[in-house]
């Protein structure tokens, strides 16, 4: 129904990132009483984080106050909008909100052709000694290894092609799937006969298979980030590669002072501080994989800075869950999330 995507003004981002999430139908829709006031998009909060913005701002800094809407009778204008937009708010001759159009997407549509990537080659030394027998990518869960989420999550967005790089104890992460049914998912392996870096293994592709922009992961991250807004940001973006951005807060234990010309000029306690960090999660278009020399070492980081330097790295700003399973306190705390 649409009320269920209905906000006030005053409501909060973290207000209309539940609705973005929970409806099918992927806009909200700010009203004043029923008059229509704005729209919220994902790609509007995610624009609003990378504008100093956060859960707790109001819906009315962060949504498009000039959005595409038709009169419910102007069906030739209905009709038009939905060739480029995915939902069309419909108001009367009071610009009061009466429903939201949407496009009809056969549901077959929603499979993604892009091949996924899942590095899980490292030693996972910082997981010692837990990974002293077993590949970090394999360590327990709940209920599945790591990568088993990971696919899994993978496989709720279609997204089905997967190569996985394996180095250490290369054999064991073979085994396991070799040994499991996963319907619907075909993986391969692209071995390394030594340590290709972060990132040499997407040399090991074979240019057949890389005809749409690649999907890689780290293989101890795990997030419920939605991969058809990532995707289809990064073809908005028209950058080479998109690197997903998680948000990180430290909190000073102490008042910060803020001075000029040698006058205070505010006391901060306890401030805190945000940062965006590498996710390790990446979008990168065919022709970069192409690019790199067959099975030679690099990093991802490498690949990144040259693409810096042309303008052609764009950043996806995640508000979704993510963790980054590198240490023996992240590790804890995933198997208790599982």
């Amino acid at each position: 129904m649409i009320k269920n995507n209905i906000l006030s003004e005053m409501s909060l981002m973290s207000d209309a990132i539940v609705i973005l999430n929970k409806s099918s139908i992927k806009l909200v829709i700010i009203t004043d009483k029923k008059k229509l006031l704005g729209t919220i998009t994902d790609g509007d909060i995610r624009r609003a984080l990378l504008n100093g913005e956060n859960l707790q701002s109001k819906c009315s800094i962060i949504m498009n106050r000039k959005p595409r809407i038709a009169d419910q009778k102007d069906y030739d204008l209905i009709n038009k909008l939905l060739i480029t937009h995915k939902h069309v708010p419909v108001v009367d001759s009071e610009n009061n909100i009466i429903d939201i159009i949407s496009e009809k997407i056969h549901e077959t549509d929603n499979y993604l052709m892009n091949p996924i990537v899942i590095m899980a080659g490292g030693e996972g030394k910082r997981l010692l000694p837990l990974t002293l027998n077993t590949p970090k990518p394999l360590l327990p869960l709940r209920k599945k290894p790591i990568i088993h989420e990971i696919i899994n999550r993978l496989k709720n967005y279609h997204l089905n092609d997967i190569y996985i790089s394996v180095y250490y104890k290369a054999d064991a992460i073979k085994d396991y799937f070799n040994s499991q049914d996963i319907s619907d998912v075909k993986i391969q392996f692209l071995e390394e006969d030594r340590p290709l870096g972060t990132a040499g293994a997407l040399s090991l592709l074979q240019d057949s298979v890389i005809n749409s922009p690649c999907i890689i992961i780290n293989g101890d991250v795990l997030t419920d980030i939605n991969y058809l807004q990532l995707i289809d940001y990064h073809n908005k973006a028209n950058k080479e590669i998109t690197v997903c951005a998680a948000f990180y807060d430290i909190q000073i234990p102490f008042g910060t002072i803020e001075i000029e010309d040698n006058n205070i000029l505010d006391i901060v306690e306890k401030p805190i501080k945000k940062y965006l960090i590498n996710a390790g999660i990446y979008i990168v278009n065919p022709n970069v994989i192409k690019s790199l020399k067959s099975n030679t070492s690099i990093d991802m980081t490498d690949i990144i800075e040259k693409y810096i330097k042309t303008n052609d790295v764009g950043i996806f700003p995640m508000h979704e869950q993510w963790l980054d399973i590198g240490s023996h306190e992240n590790y804890t705390k995933a198997r208790k999330k599982d």
